[in-house]
C-alpha cells in the first residue's frame, strides 16, 4: 500500500501526469458496431501506457473500506478512465454507458455486448482475401494489402496459445497458407519464379517469398 500512496512514483498507476485530464482521447478511431476488436486492442494498448488499464482488467479493484486511504486515489483515476473510454466511443453507443460509474463495468458490457459480433467482419475478410490479385500492382502493395488483411483477421480470429506441439503445427499451417495465397494471387508474370518457390523445401515464408520476388 506504501507504494500505492506514493505518487511520486512514475510506475504508481494511482499517479496522474499534467497531461492527464478527462477531456482526452486516447484513440484515433471510435468504437462504433463494427470495430470493437481493433477499438479494444487500440484502447488496451493506450491505457497500458497511461499505466491504467489494470482499472478495466479488475486487477486494480475498488477498496472495499471506506476508510481505506486508496480509496479516494481509486475513484480518481477510476473517474479519469471512465472518461477516456467515454471519449473513445461513438455518441450511439456512449449514451448507453454515460450513467455507469466503474471502469471496468463499462469494459465488460462493452465486451459483452460487442466482442460476440466478429462473425461477420471475420467473412468479409476472407470473402476479402479469397478475391484478392496483384494484378498490375507491384508485389509490395499487393504484399501490403494482404499482410493488412491477415493481420485484422488475427485480431478477430485468434489462434488459440499454448506450448503443445499441436499449436505449433497449426501455426505451421497457418503460415503456409498465407504462404499459398500469396503465391496464387501473383500476376502470371512471376508464374516461373512461382514454380520454383514451389520447389523449395521447406517452403520458405511469405516474406522471404516477396524479397526473392522483389529481386526478380
Amino acid at each position: 500500500m506504501a507504494r500505492f500512496l506514493n505518487l511520486s512514483d512514475h510506475g504508481n498507476p494511482f499517479r496522474l501526469d499534467n497531461g492527464d485530464n478527462p477531456a482526452v482521447i486516447l484513440v484515433t478511431d471510435l468504437l462504433t458496431a463494427d470495430n470493437y476488436a481493433t477499438w479494444s486492442r487500440a484502447m488496451r494498448r493506450a491505457l497500458r501506457a497511461k499505466n491504467k488499464v489494470g482499472f478495466i482488467t479488475g486487477d486494480i479493484p475498488r477498496p472495499h473500506d471506506p476508510d481505506d486511504p486508496l480509496l479516494a486515489l481509486w475513484e480518481r483515476c477510476n473517474d479519469m478512465v471512465v472518461s477516456w473510454i467515454q471519449n473513445s466511443i461513438s455518441s450511439s453507443i456512449k449514451s448507453s454507458v454515460v450513467f455507469v460509474d466503474d471502469a471496468r463495468d463499462i469494459w465488460l458490457d462493452l465486451q459483452h455486448r460487442f466482442s460476440q459480433q466478429n462473425g461477420p467482419r471475420i467473412f468479409q475478410l476472407k470473402k476479402t482475401l479469397a478475391s484478392l490479385l496483384q494484378e498490375q500492382e507491384s508485389v509490395s502493395v499487393y504484399y501490403s494489402k494482404l499482410k493488412t488483411l491477415w493481420d485484422e483477421l488475427s485480431i478477430y480470429d485468434p489462434i488459440p496459445v499454448c506450448n503443445c506441439g499441436t499449436m505449433s503445427t497449426l501455426l505451421d499451417r497457418y503460415q503456409r497458407d498465407c504462404v499459398f495465397q500469396f503465391l496464387m494471387g501473383l500476376h502470371d508474370s512471376y508464374s516461373n519464379a512461382r514454380d520454383q518457390i514451389m520447389l523449395l523445401d521447406p517452403i520458405p515464408p511469405v516474406t522471404k517469398e516477396k524479397a526473392i520476388l522483389l529481386g526478380c
